[in-house]
């Protein structure tokens, strides 16, 4: 076999990636973030990572609760549901 060195794009891709300008670092903000009580997550245990414990409508499928139904069909529509179309 024999590979011609213009067939190789790594050197083209190279000189891409040398020549792509170098975007700044993101400053956070230091000012204390406020996090809402719909936001927070979890009951301080490891089992509950992440899963949100507090609310009045329970998730069929899952231990989420949610503070109003809208949010918990939301969450269902878009998480549980079977018919949802799944992009791979």
């Amino acid at each position: 076999i024999i590979v011609r060195p213009a067939l190789i794009p790594s050197a083209r891709i190279a000189e891409q990636v040398s020549s792509a300008p170098v975007p700044t670092p993101v400053r956070m903000p230091t000012a204390a973030m406020e996090i809402t009580e719909a936001a927070k997550s979890g009951d301080g245990t490891i089992v509950n990572v992440g899963i949100r414990t507090t609310g009045t409508f329970k998730c069929q499928d899952c231990a989420q609760k949610f503070d109003t139904e809208k949010a918990k069909q939301l969450h269902w529509k878009f998480i549980h549901d079977p018919n949802r179309l799944q992009e791979e």
